[in-house]
């Protein structure tokens, strides 16, 4: 039998990060999926739209404006609302990401995740704080060597955390890029077929 679980309330939003994480490819290949995974995100799979779904699927992918648009309110509320949590609270998301592995491995990981008791976008904040005063641009001696020490803390405190969730993202969002594929063959295939 399958486990069901609750969904996270962000992931209603994951397409459109996904979008966004497809359309920063460097690739023409990957980019071309980043519309289609805004088509997912319209559908059940995501706001779960029903009929105006058509709507904003025209609307959004009717420029690159558009599409930029979406991606940045999307892939905006995903992140907004993702910060509200802790990472381990993040086990569930992503459990895609880490099966196949070994117990020792997955539980180092998920241990990463586990270490704080902070939100996200508390974390995010400090290592943002950490990143400004570390900065190679500010000139020597700008900041006190206290403030400096801290900063270097906080980053030594929360990167690895950080490293974590971020190649778990990556992974995460490789998973959910085969629902975009999906809708990017089914149109270019139909489109092939009608000219043939």
């Amino acid at each position: 039998m399958t486990e069901t679980r609750a969904p996270l309330d962000f992931e209603k939003y994951q397409y459109g990060a996904v979008a966004g994480y497809l359309a920063s490819s460097d690739d023409d290949s990957t980019r071309r999926f980043a519309p289609n995974a805004l088509e997912v995100l319209a559908g059940e799979k995501g706001l779960n739209l029903g009929e105006e779904a058509l709507g904003f699927i025209r609307g959004t992918q009717a420029s690159e404006k558009g599409i930029q648009t979406a991606i940045g309110v999307y892939g905006g509320a995903f992140q907004e609302k993702r910060a509200q949590y802790k990472p381990s609270e993040l086990t569930s998301w992503y459990s895609p990401a880490l099966s196949g592995l070994d117990d020792e491995t997955k539980d180092k990981l998920l241990g990463e995740l586990s270490k704080h008791d902070e939100t996200i976008g508390d974390i995010n904040k400090k290592l943002q704080r950490a990143a400004y005063i570390l900065d190679n641009k500010a000139p020597r001696g700008f900041h006190p060597e206290d403030v400096v020490e801290q900063a270097k803390a906080t980053q030594q405190k929360y990167g690895g955390a950080f490293l974590v969730m971020q190649a778990l993202d990556e992974y995460v969002f490789e998973n959910l890029r085969a629902d975009a594929v999906e809708v990017t063959k089914a149109k270019e295939l139909k489109d092939l077929a009608s000219k043939l």
